[in-house]
């Protein structure tokens, strides 16, 4: 195959799976692959709705490196947050308000920059569906229209990669305390969740802050109902 119909065949397969692709280089073939990294319904359930103004509130989370190719690299291509609308406010919801996804390449927040992706919702280009909260904490109603909305990073992290592969994805409220993401039951890692609070503090690991408010329960965290989805670059003979 030349390079011309290596091209076309990319392009046809990049058009067919919306996950795949490659490219041609002096060294061979390029070929790149999405996988889930971390899904919030396969550990939890959705319990409340909540935004907190000028909040960033990230978890820990691992990405498995031990099957790459020694020259593979990995970044975070997507994150899925999944906001949350008041069924009596959804009609006149502003398509006006942010949102920022940030991702550390690393387990500490205060030792990196993130990377950060802003958007502005576009309420009628998502997918609603209705849900009913049993017994939210913050949430002024439990009639909701949620939907998943998707950060991509592909264009913001290098394709040289990451290099931690214990790192964060976070939210925060830049503008205000919309919009309401969906957040989970109170059964995750306190010592995988960072927050800050907008309080002058700064990052602090939620387990430090509850076992100094007596709160001693490890697994006690509320975690933001987020996807993360990994894209693999690595030379093979042939894209899948």
């Amino acid at each position: 195959m030349n390079q011309a119909q290596l091209l076309s065949y990319c392009s046809a397969l990049v058009v067919a799976t919306g996950l795949s692709g490659c490219a041609q280089d002096s060294l061979g073939r390029w070929c790149t692959f999405d996988e889930s990294s971390f899904d919030i319904e396969e550990v939890s359930v959705l319990e409340d709705a909540m935004g907190e103004v000028n909040v960033h509130d990230a978890i820990v989370l691992e990405y498995d490196t031990s099957n790459l190719a020694p020259e593979a690299t990995w970044r975070v291509g997507t994150v899925e947050a999944l906001v949350m609308i008041p069924q009596s406010q959804f009609a006149d919801y502003p398509d006006s308000i942010t949102l920022a996804v940030e991702v550390f390449d690393a387990s500490n927040p205060t030792s990196t920059t993130p990377w950060v992706v802003e958007q502005t919702l576009d309420k009628n280009s998502l997918n609603w569906e209705s849900v009913t909260l049993s017994s939210p904490d913050l949430a002024t109603e439990y009639q909701q229209q949620q939907a998943w909305w998707s950060f991509d990073f592909t264009g913001v992290i290098p394709e040289t990669g990451m290099t931690s592969s214990t790192y964060m994805v976070g939210l925060y409220w830049r503008l205000g305390n919309l919009p309401a993401i969906g957040y989970s039951n109170f059964n995750r890692p306190c010592d995988r969740n960072w927050t800050d609070y907008s309080d002058g503090f700064g990052w602090i690991l939620n387990s430090e802050r509850y076992n100094g408010l007596g709160m001693v329960d490890p697994n006690s965290c509320n975690w933001p109902m987020l996807r993360v989805n990994v894209e693999v670059r690595e030379e093979r003979s042939n894209c899948p």
